[in-house]
């Protein structure tokens, strides 16, 4: 016998069977005043067929079927990941593929496991080895490999799925024990008494949580699988809180050390141990599915943030922030072709200037408003030098379209008596070329009218001197 052989001997001889159920329950009690209380207040806020109450189980179905995986060190978590994926936030595809291409399809498996375990219990159907091994089946579909130990070192073999173990699965703990599980040739056995002592009138009488517990427990203890035990144990023990309550027990990532110390403490025989785990856990899911049918009459935050978002669209579809932008591109566009334009027939007796201004009068009719920031536009003025000195000013006031729809954007004369138009699809995308032939002649006319007002003053005032 080999030395690897004579280990596994030994370990094979040092197999502590899982205890009679009555034993565990003789050993262990559950808060049920807690739990009724804990589960009442869900139970008032909503049946079956209430969304927000679906959402809630969703949310943790979610969790528990994600950190399942995590647990067992198929991928890494931290809370805010975790919540996420389980809450369906922006995005949380994207930072699900950034945790490697594996990781989806485990976690899609695990998903329909607990799902699996959700029809058993809406059955109400006795548990089964059938069941189980079905249920290896599913939550170990997308895992194609597992790492075996062997006398050369880790090998990594096919895993087989729903098919009992073939091959010793003993393993190190934490602390550098090595734990025994079942032999191979005991696993059966051991498999068909844990559907028995499920099927016992003292099991099924039992807390819902004390039921969960055992069956976990019972089934880590035998490790039946090559690989995928305690993902299978997490799964089957939310078969009973899914009867109670209709919520799996969600059992996270960062529970892992007092989770495995409170088996290592039923190990022991401090069967309470793992009991009040359980029960914290249970616990915890309570709690976030009661917090989040508190929020459930209130719209979803996505939904509130479109509907904000939609106060800002015009019925052109289009932001008030994009058209005060659209409308800035025609006032900048008309104040700096009339300033190209006139410095270009600026003599020495006459001087020009175009100055961008703050404030201003209101539009005159109501489908037009100011920018957001605040009324602008600009000053045009020609200046004739001494001796005929005389000044022209006028005064262009931007104002916008509500709706961005039937109305265009509006460069004002400040007497309300001429103003430049601009349709919204003249300007976005971009300036179209018609506009901009159109500015010009806005421009040419503007400038000549004022010229000629700025003529008449001039002689006015040079006849008034000499």
């Amino acid at each position: 016998m080999s030395d690897q052989e004579a280990k596994i001997h030994i370990l094979d001889a040092a197999y502590k069977p899982f205890p009679p159920f009555e034993e565990w329950a003789a050993k262990t009690t559950v808060d049920a005043v807690r739990w009724d209380r804990y589960s009442a207040s869900i139970q008032g806020k909503g049946d079956s067929s209430n969304e927000a109450l679906k959402r809630a189980r969703e949310v943790v179905k979610r969790a528990a079927a994600l950190d399942t995986g995590a647990i067992e060190g198929l991928y890494e978590v931290d809370r805010g990941f975790t919540f996420t994926v389980a809450f369906e936030t922006a995005a949380w595809e994207v930072e699900l593929a950034k945790k490697g291409e594996n990781v989806r399809p485990l976690f899609e498996a695990q998903l329909h496991a607990y799902d699996y375990v959700l029809d058993l219990a809406t059955k109400a159907e006795p548990i089964s080895e059938a069941a189980i091994r079905v249920l290896h089946e599913v939550v170990c579909k997308a895992q194609l490999t597992y790492r075996v130990m062997t006398s050369v070192g880790p090998q990594e073999q096919e895993l087989v799925k729903g098919r009992y173990k073939v091959l010793p699965n003993h393993v190190r703990t934490r602390d550098g024990v090595d734990r025994s599980y079942a032999p191979v040739d005991v696993t059966p056995a051991e498999m068909q008494r844990l559907v028995e002592e499920t099927r016992t009138s003292a099991f099924l009488a039992a807390h819902p949580v004390m039921q969960a517990a055992y069956a976990h427990y019972a089934l880590v203890v035998i490790h039946p699988f090559a690989d995928g035990n305690g993902r299978v144990a997490r799964a089957l023990a939310s078969a009973f809180t899914y009867r109670a309550i209709s919520m799996p027990i969600m059992i996270l990532s960062e529970h892992k050390s007092p989770y495995l110390d409170a088996l290592e403490a039923a190990d022991a025989g401090n069967y309470q141990s793992f009991v009040d785990f359980m029960m914290a856990r249970a616990m915890d899911t309570i709690r976030i599915v009661e917090e989040s049918l508190d929020g459930g009459g209130a719209p979803s935050a996505e939904e509130s943030l479109s509907a904000i978002d939609r106060l800002y669209l015009t019925k052109g579809g289009y932001t008030l922030n994009e058209i005060d932008e659209l409308g800035a591109k025609v006032l900048n566009l008309v104040s700096n072709e009339l300033a190209s334009a006139s410095s270009k027939i600026a003599v020495r007796n006459v001087k020009s200037e175009v100055q961008m201004v703050q404030g201003g009068r209101n539009p005159s009719d109501d489908h037009h408003r100011l920018p957001l920031a605040g009324a602008r536009g600009f000053d045009l003025r020609f200046v004739s030098a001494a001796p005929a000195s005389a000044t022209v000013i006028r005064r262009y006031h931007l104002f916008l379209p509500k709706d961005a729809w039937g109305e265009d954007v509006l460069i004002e004369r400040g007497d309300g008596k001429e103003a430049f138009k601009a349709r919204i699809d003249e300007i976005a995308p971009r300036n179209a070329g018609v506009l901009q032939i159109r500015v010009g002649l806005f421009a040419d006319r503007v400038i000549r009218e004022m010229l000629a007002e700025l003529t008449s003053l001039a002689e006015k005032t040079i006849k008034g001197r000499f």
